[in-house]
């Protein structure tokens, strides 16, 4: 099986983070998976990513490595985003499954416990859109709530590996705290968060036993499952009944130039 992975930065931007990921990734799949990372060609800060306007040009890239991972063979795409960046629309352009790990990592949640919880990065902004995706979901109903961490994010993702005990008791006590508040489970709202937290084997509040989820790992599970689905059992990638009704390859070419995103043949313009 081939997993295509869609990180949301440039593999210049992603820098040492990327050794990380790639690690954790190895050791949650299976032997027989051939993980094919690419990389958006645009955005080169991370903190973009957690803002409303950069997030949506970045769509097209994702989308754009989740056509190309198709055409090359992947039997399934993982967005390595925990905001599911291009998810949907990537969805409606290819006949393989793509998976976002919020939505994965929520929906796995609740077979593990009645309510769930968010931990995440000190980041409103980021926060707000974790939510938002909790309520389009369907799930408000079985959310407790999030909090975020104390350490300032720039802190998390410098010192914090220089000493992880720093934030592995940040990220226990938020826990906590949820916990406490009625959460059976927990889901770490943030793909660097989720990757630091499994490189250093944060995977449960031991008392009360409670599991702590790294989205990404998961969205790479239900990956490899749902491709399994679809190979084994026939079970199309995605419903065409609704929103991810197939939009063809000629559309897809002819509203590319309509945005300038594909040059437009000479002739058409001299109809025009």
């Amino acid at each position: 099986m081939r997993v295509g992975v869609v990180h949301v930065n440039t593999e210049e931007a992603s820098g040492p983070y990327t050794e990380l990921i790639t690690g954790n990734l190895e050791r949650a799949k299976r032997p027989d998976t051939e993980l094919v990372h690419t990389y958006v060609k645009h955005l080169r800060r991370a903190t973009d990513t957690a803002l409303a306007y950069p997030t949506l040009l970045n769509k097209v890239d994702a989308v754009a490595e989740t056509v190309a991972l198709e055409a090359q063979g992947a039997d399934a795409v993982l967005v390595a985003c925990s905001g599911d960046t291009g998810v949907a629309e990537a969805r409606s352009l290819v006949s393989i499954p793509v998976v976002g790990p919020m939505e994965a990592a929520m929906l796995l949640a609740c077979s593990y416990g009645f309510r769930f919880g968010i931990v995440t990065v000190h980041d409103p902004t980021w926060a707000s859109w974790l939510e938002q995706a909790v309520f389009s979901a369907g799930l408000a109903g079985r959310y407790v709530g999030m909090r975020q961490l104390k350490t300032p994010t720039a802190v998390v993702f410098t010192e914090g590996f220089e000493r992880p005990e720093l934030v592995r008791d940040d990220i226990l006590d938020r826990t906590r705290e949820i916990v406490q508040a009625g959460a059976d489970a927990v889901l770490i709202g943030s793909a660097g968060l989720s990757t630091f937290a499994t490189h250093f084997e944060i995977s449960r509040l031991e008392t009360p036993e409670v599991p702590i989820f790294d989205v990404i790992s998961v969205g790479l599970k239900l990956a490899e499952l749902r491709a399994d689905l679809k190979a084994q059992l026939g079970i199309p990638a995605v419903s065409r009944a609704g929103w991810h009704a197939e939009f063809s390859q000629d559309d897809r070419r002819r509203v590319n130039r309509l945005f300038g995103w594909t040059p437009e043949p000479a002739e058409t313009r001299a109809r025009a």
